[in-house]
């Protein structure tokens, strides 16, 4: 089995960033510049497998409902994430992102070194879309199961109603922060080099939509 430790210690190479870069805390807006791809999608299959250096994976399949940077003509991704279980061989990733098939959710991707696509900030590029039984509105919710206990998006606690996020304001946000682009500023685990070649596809992206209109 090996430890969270020995993960993370191979984070740097797997991501072409530092270990710890990706799990500080990250705003919408760093999310959104640092995001190649960000879609409201189903999963439909969830799956592990195992790298030749004997790397357990999670594998999930999203079908696009909706995107909202990226290339709009794809219609589905399959989102990589360190850890998992494959035969007797565990790989431990606590702070990785966990999917159960059927969840709707709205996902920062980001295309890694290695060229697999993997959320954004970990946990942290995930937001599962629920219906808010009060006021039925979609609202969006970022969980993450504490340790190795199963995970199922139709349990996923209610936020408080003061805690509560609704996806037309959330969606309203990423909208505006694409069609502003990248300011500029710096954020952690990911160069400016890489910031701004993603602003540039985003810019192409926006231009090939405006043609196409």
């Amino acid at each position: 089995m090996k430890t969270l430790l020995s993960i993370i210690a191979m984070l740097g190479a797997l991501f072409s960033a530092p270990a710890d870069a990706s799990m500080v805390a990250l705003s919408q807006d760093q999310l959104v510049d640092a995001s190649t791809a960000i879609v409201r999608g189903k999963i439909t299959e969830v799956w592990t497998e195992e790298d030749d250096r004997g790397v357990v994976w999670t594998r999930a399949q999203i079908e696009v409902e909706e995107t909202y940077k990226g290339n709009t003509t794809t219609k589905a991704y399959i989102i990589d994430q360190l850890g998992g279980r494959f035969g007797g061989n565990v790989t431990a990733m606590d702070a990785g992102t966990r999917f159960s098939v059927g969840e709707e959710a709205i996902f920062f991707l980001e295309t890694l070194g290695n060229g697999r696509t993997s959320t954004v900030g970990l946990s942290q590029g995930k937001f599962t879309t629920r219906m808010d039984p009060y006021s039925q509105e979609k609202i969006v919710v970022r969980f993450a199961p504490l340790g190795r206990l199963k995970y199922d998006h139709r349990f996923i606690p209610l936020p408080k109603a003061e805690d509560r996020v609704y996806m037309t304001d959330f969606v309203d946000r990423i909208q505006t922060r694409v069609e502003q682009g990248w300011d500029g500023s710096p954020i952690p685990g990911i160069s400016n080099d890489r910031l701004r070649t993603i602003n540039t596809e985003r810019l192409r992206n926006i231009n090939t939509i405006e043609v196409a209109r």
